[in-house]
């Protein structure tokens, strides 16, 4: 006679939803990257409690790119022009190709930024030929942008000045370089150092240059370095970015990247705004999928952004 009752309940009591812990790969702790997907995933905790999502610190794109292939995280934040060159299996990533790489949104954008002296004699890319300039390490993202951009404008890598200073700010001011470029969101923290050092101001890359460098490029996009950030900087200053992309692989199931992408996205609104790159935040849902993105989307993800455009609110 008991056994019904104890069935009953057994039927009734069932456990609560378990909390997945999610591992997104970033860059360093001090980073935008760590710093954007800490507040995405504070985003998603909040929006969906099972979802346990943290950064996960690492020493950037690359490393996250051999992660995912490797099976050591689930997710990653990517630059775009890494991501399209793995998936496309070119450049360094020729010998191990990924191409069951797949997205789920951008977060944002990272301008290719040259910062120069208000009072120095650049004003102008072509006179960047003849100038001292620091445009990141040998092997780094930065540079590889970089020597982009001078093709663009027909000159060689050995035609160039380039330096590695240790500190980019104190360089400037104190003229050992006449500028330095960074791909980065706004605002920076070198930047800002700088500024209250000496007097800066940004060049822009604009017109038939940018153009030719945008042509059959899926990874570059045009953007700005953003107005009043800066002191002195009153203006946007017209030049191209990459996007900062968050990536699974194709194996990864379709409800988990679905559910993680909606608990993401349906409270941005949210967003922190002292995070560290929110200037280039791409804070409406359209910025965040489509043409931006350089390699296919996951079916998860875009069941998502399926839904959105349904209900009107792409």
């Amino acid at each position: 006679i008991m056994r019904t009752p104890l069935l009953l309940l057994a039927l009734l009591w069932q456990p609560a939803p378990h909390a997945a812990s999610l591992a997104i790969s970033t860059g360093g702790e001090q980073g935008i990257y760590y710093q954007v997907i800490k507040e995405f995933c504070r985003l998603a905790n909040k929006s969906d409690p099972t979802l346990s999502c943290k950064p996960q610190a690492s020493s950037g794109s690359i490393e996250n790119l051999r992660m995912l292939q490797a099976g050591e995280t689930p997710y990653a934040l990517v630059q775009s022009d890494w991501l399209y060159q793995a998936s496309q299996g070119i450049g360094p990533f020729a010998r191990q190709p990924q191409p069951e790489l797949r997205t789920l949104f951008a977060t944002h954008a990272e301008p290719f930024t040259i910062v120069v002296r208000a009072d120095g004699d650049i004003t102008t890319l072509a006179q960047l030929k003849l100038a001292p300039i620091d445009m990141g390490l040998k092997h780094s993202g930065t540079r590889q942008t970089a020597l982009a951009l001078f093709h663009a404008l027909g000159t060689r890598e050995q035609d160039l000045d380039l330096k590695s200073v240790a500190n980019l700010s104190e360089a400037l001011c104190s003229k050992q370089i006449d500028a330095y470029g960074l791909v980065m969101g706004h605002p920076n923290r070198i930047v800002l150092a700088t500024a209250k050092r000496c007097a800066i101001r940004f060049l822009p890359i604009e017109g038939e240059v940018r153009e030719r460098l945008l042509k059959g490029v899926k990874y570059y996009q045009r953007s700005q370095v953003p107005a009043r950030i800066y002191p002195g900087n009153l203006k946007a200053t017209p030049t191209f970015a990459i996007a900062a992309t968050l990536v699974t692989n194709a194996a990864t199931p379709d409800e988990d990247v679905y559910r993680l992408t909606k608990a993401m996205l349906s409270q941005q609104t949210g967003f922190n705004e002292q995070t560290y790159g929110y200037a280039n935040l791409f804070h409406k849902a359209r910025n965040k999928t489509g043409p931006v993105l350089s390699v296919p989307q996951h079916p998860g993800a875009a069941r998502y952004f399926e839904e959105l455009n349904s209900a009107g609110k792409l």
